[in-house]
Formats: structure tokens, C-alpha cells, sequence
């Protein structure tokens, strides 16, 4: 919106075309957004933490040590996706295709996780629910297979818009080849598309188990999401680098940087000892978000290093269950055992389980995010 008003203000006060450059709404976008969450997050939490105490609070499993997390409350993602969505409203260009197509990624993966919060808030009072929606409240809610079916529906989606609405190629490019690159069709590129999509989402959601982890490693993905979107969306700069030019994807820039003000901001209150969960609402919605800045800018493989801690907790999940399916056998006291690669995944509980404190898992997964941030960054050049 600020872009189409500077058009009509810069008539009056030449100075207002500042809001013409990505540059200055970026930066705009990331001190509006720090401060706006800095306001938010605390009158929300609050709110949370009544509703959370006059329904009984979550039924969650937590190991022994974090028992005493059952009382804080969750779902603190809803202010994330609102001021992303909003932001998205008043900075991004309308003209454009992606003020809409972050905004509807946000708005259906977020809705997936916001069920699935709600139901497991209100398992306590399953009685009081429409019979509807019962089952869903008493089984604490959504199943893994539920919302993968709402997953893979809503990311089919967004890979539809991409090639309808973005026009983009169905062409996977390779780190490290500059003029190499794979056509998958389109039939192809929606099946590749979708399931990149519900990677991630899922990703961010497994790493969301410990204070500050998932918004940590999130801030250090998009901050280099931020930057390739930048390049990519500047044909000097593309061209340059031997990168795809994918005109006026920069404006994921001033997305990216409002995530970072605002994700810096429930850093504030998500670290140990957090004030507030991000919930499946936030998790899902923001691992989304980063699939789609992946695929709008032509930089899977880019991201999949960057963001390699959510892929490293992704693939411990797939691993272990993996193993443990193919090795499971029947003890005689009728229980089933089976063979672990890991003591406990997600990764990060593995950890736990070896003796690392909470706090040196978390600094530690957010200094092994940022160099696989700068890693990635270096294959831009080495084309």
C-alpha cells in the first residue's frame, strides 16, 4: 500500500518517493514490525495464559524436565502470521503476485496449526464443543495424518499459483552449475513443489520443541532469504552472479526483514524461560513461508543448506522411524521393541538425552544455522 501511496504523495512532498526503494521498506518494515510485536506479544500472552488456565491447560507430553512447562501457554504464532500478513498488506507491492501469495501461505498453513492448537486447548472441555468438532477436541487435536491431508491440499495450491499467478519456469536449477538445469514439466514441478512445501512446514514444526530453537533458526534461514531474494529480484545483480532473474521477487526483501523484527521480538519473550509457545500455528505457517521464498526465487538447494538444521530434525524424524518400523519386533511379554539411530528425535532431543543443558542445544543449533547460512550464500558465487 505505502508503495502505491508514495505514488500519489510524491506529487506534494517529492521526498516521500523514498517508499519507492525496497532499501528503505525493508528497514521500515523490520523496526515497525520489532515494535509492533514488542506491544503485541506481551498483551497476548497474557490474554493466553487466562484462557489457557480457565480450560484446564494442554494435555502435552513433555519430558520429566520440562514438566513445568505444562503451564505456559502457546500459540503465541498467531501474532507472528497477523503482523506478516498485515506488513506484507502495507509494504508489498499490489500489483505484483506476491503480497497475495505469501499472505495465503501464511493464512492456510497458520489455519491448519491453529486447529490443531485449539483442539488440544479445549481437550478439557470437549463436553462444551460443537459434536462436530468433538472428536478433534478429544483427541487433542489434529492427527499426523489429518493434518498432512491439509497440508499436501493447501501446498498443491500454492505450487498451482506459482505457475498461474508467478508465471515461474518449471526449471530446478543446481548449486555450482551455471547453465545446468533440470526441466521437470509441470506436472513435475507441482509434485516437486508440493512436497517441498510440506517439508519444511513439518521441519519447523519438529524443531519447535525447546525455548527459542525454531525462531532462532528461522531468523538465520530468512535472513539469508531476505538477501537471495534481493539478488534474485535485481537483474544487474542476477545476471552478475549467474543466478535466475525472477522480476520484482525483491520484494520478498522487505517480507523477510519484517519476519526478522518481529521474530526478534518473540525471541524476547520465547527464550528460556519462555513466556509463550509459537504453537503449530506459527511453526507450520513460517516453514511454509520459507519453502515458498525457495521456490519463488529459484534457490531450493540454496535453502535446504541454509536452512539445514530444520532439514537435520526433519531427517532424524524419518530416520528413526524408518529403522525403528523395519526393525520392530514382538518381546514375549507381548511388548514391541525396535533398533534407534538416535536415542530420541527430534535431533535436539537426542542431545538431551547425551546431557547438553537446554540453553547450549539451542546457542549451539543457532551458531551452526548461522554458518550454514553463510555457507550457503557462498554458492551464489561459485557458479
Amino acid at each position: 500500500m505505502l508503495y502505491h501511496l508514495s505514488e500519489w504523495l510524491k506529487e506534494f512532498w517529492f521526498p516521500f518517493n523514498v517508499l519507492h526503494y525496497i532499501s528503505f521498506r525493508s528497514f521500515l518494515a523490520f523496526l515497525l514490525a520489532f515494535a509492533t510485536a514488542m506491544v503485541l506479544i506481551p498483551l497476548f500472552t497474557r490474554f493466553m495464559k487466562k484462557l489457557h488456565t480457565s480450560l484446564g491447560g494442554y494435555q502435552r507430553e513433555y519430558l520429566t524436565h520440562h514438566a513445568g512447562k505444562r503451564e505456559t501457554p502457546s500459540m503465541g504464532g498467531i501474532v507472528l502470521v497477523l503482523i506478516l500478513i498485515l506488513f506484507s498488506f502495507l509494504f508489498l507491492r499490489w500489483d505484483k503476485p506476491y503480497f497475495l501469495l505469501c499472505s495465503l501461505t501464511l493464512l492456510l498453513f497458520g489455519l491448519i496449526g491453529f486447529a490443531d492448537d485449539l483442539f488440544k486447548l479445549l481437550k478439557n472441555r470437549a463436553d462444551r464443543v460443537p459434536h462436530f468438532v468433538r472428536n478433534l477436541a478429544l483427541q487433542g487435536g489434529l492427527t499426523a495424518k489429518q493434518k498432512l491431508f491439509f497440508q499436501f491440499i493447501f501446498a498443491f495450491l500454492i505450487a498451482y499459483f506459482l505457475l498461474a499467478w508467478v508465471g515461474l519456469d518449471t526449471n530446478l536449477y543446481f548449486p555450482l552449475f551455471k547453465d545446468f538445469y533440470l526441466n521437470l514439466g509441470i506436472e513435475g514441478y507441482l509434485i516437486f513443489a508440493t512436497l517441498f512445501i510440506v517439508f519444511f512446514s513439518n521441519a519447523v514444526n519438529l524443531t519447535d520443541g525447546l525455548d527459542g530453537l525454531a525462531i532462532g533458526v528461522t531468523l538465520t534461514t530468512f535472513a539469508v532469504g531476505s538477501f537471495i531474494s534481493y539478488l534474485a529480484g535485481n537483474k544487474v545483480y542476477a545476471n552478475y552472479l549467474g543466478i535466475p532473474y525472477i522480476p520484482y521477487v525483491g520484494e520478498l526483501t522487505i517480507l523477510a526483514m519484517a519476519l526478522l523484527g518481529a521474530g526478534l521480538a518473540f525471541l524476547w519473550f520465547n527464550t528460556h524461560p519462555a513466556r509463550i509457545f509459537m504453537g503449530d500455528v506459527g511453526s507450520l505457517a513460517l516453514g511454509a513461508l520459507l519453502a515458498l521464498f525457495a521456490l519463488l526465487t529459484k534457490s531450493e538447494f540454496l535453502f535446504l543448506i541454509a536452512g539445514g538444521v530444520f532439514v537435520a530434525e526433519a531427517l532424524s524424524v524419518i530416520i528413526q522411524v524408518a529403522v525403528c518400523k523395519l526393525t520392530k519386533k514382538r518381546l514375549e511379554n507381548g511388548k514391541t521393541d525396535c533398533k534407534r539411530i538416535f536415542l530420541m528425535a527430534p535431533l535436539h532431543h537426542h542431545f538431551e538425552k547425551l546431557g547438553w543443558k537446554e540453553e547450549q542445544i539451542v546457542v549451539r543449533f543457532w551458531i551452526v544455522s548461522a554458518l550454514l547460512g553463510v555457507f550457503s550464500l557462498m554458492f551464489l558465487k561459485l557458479r
